[in-house]
């Protein structure tokens, strides 16, 4: 895999510029990198925003291509054509998309014939959920993942984070409310949630693409963290200097706030978050533990942001 140097990003959000960075560090000992991000061409025009104006130029600074492409737009034809040039793809694309719109990337990578593909994977073990998990984005995640094994052309790696750190404390996702001095467990009070900052997925992601020997075909589990949610009421007391109660939120309880809001997308990744597995992973079996390279658990992050308290 040494000539996969010519390395396309889908996507600048928080996941991707966190990427970009993540194998920026690698340049040192990869001089031949070459790095190209696509993105919308609106985020490419003269009147863009002044945060994409801003991202355009910490791209430009870095030494980072760009590419316009609207994944919404292309047909998986056209989008195999802006991907052909490129020897490897990382997609951080996200689920902005909508349905569909992973299952129709990766047909685009594999009718590209690109040697190595990064699939937006970088969540729960959607192997371990497996399909009709109740929540359509995890079943497409799924079938993504039987599309890639069907196949010998392309090597891939997935890459399994957990739950983005930050989302814990989301309002929205209403796990934790931290002015009530609450936390909400989904399921059971020791149901346990695997999460990572977006800096650690790109610093690790990046370490995994040039890890020697090659790592193909393989699902690479990270995690700065991996935290029961009675854990964390008592971890939110200390840093707080507080209690924290805990309420759980048993399935029965989650599935009749899906029936009675069906379009409320919390409470349907709230129901889908409630399991025993497929959403955590021992912390000592990851990647970053077996390699011993520094991550930021719950309590780092909790140092470093202010959390409205």
């Amino acid at each position: 895999m040494s000539q996969c140097r010519n390395i396309l990003i889908l996507g600048a959000g928080e996941l991707g510029m966190a990427m970009i960075e993540g194998f920026i560090k690698q340049r040192q000992t990869n001089p031949d990198m070459r790095l190209t991000v696509l993105l919308r061409a609106s985020s490419l025009q003269r009147n863009a925003s002044p945060a994409q104006a801003d991202r355009l130029k910490k791209l430009t600074d870095w030494g980072v291509e760009t590419v316009a492409a609207d994944f919404n737009v292309l047909t998986v034809e056209a989008l195999a054509q802006v991907f052909a040039p490129y020897d490897a793809i990382v997609n951080c694309s996200g689920f902005v998309g909508g349905p569909g719109t992973q299952l129709k990337i990766t047909r685009a990578v594999l009718l590209a014939n690109i040697a190595r593909y990064f699939p937006w994977q970088f969540g729960v073990d959607y192997d371990r959920i497996g399909m009709g998990s109740g929540q359509p984005v995890w079943d497409e995640q799924w079938a993504v993942r039987q599309l890639l094994r069907s196949q010998q052309q392309t090597r891939w790696v997935i890459v399994s984070t957990g739950m983005f750190t930050s989302f814990l404390f989301e309002a929205s996702f209403g796990l934790v409310d931290v002015p009530a001095r609450k936390v909400h467990a989904l399921g059971d009070a020791n149901y346990a949630l695997t999460l990572t900052t977006p800096e650690d997925i790109g610093t690790l992601t990046a370490m995994i693409f040039f890890h020697s020997p090659v790592i193909e075909n393989e699902v690479v589990y990270l995690a700065g963290d991996t935290i029961t949610y009675r854990q964390l009421a008592d971890l939110l007391s200390r840093h707080y200097h507080t209690p924290f109660s805990l309420d759980v939120n048993d399935k029965a309880f989650l599935a009749a706030a899906v029936e009675n809001s069906p379009d409320d997308l919390s409470a349907a990744y709230r129901l889908a978050f409630a399991r025993p597995d497929g959403v955590a992973w021992q912390k000592a079996e990851t990647y970053n533990a077996r390699h011993q390279i520094e991550v930021k658990d719950v309590k780092a992050w909790l140092a470093e942001h202010k959390t409205p308290g």
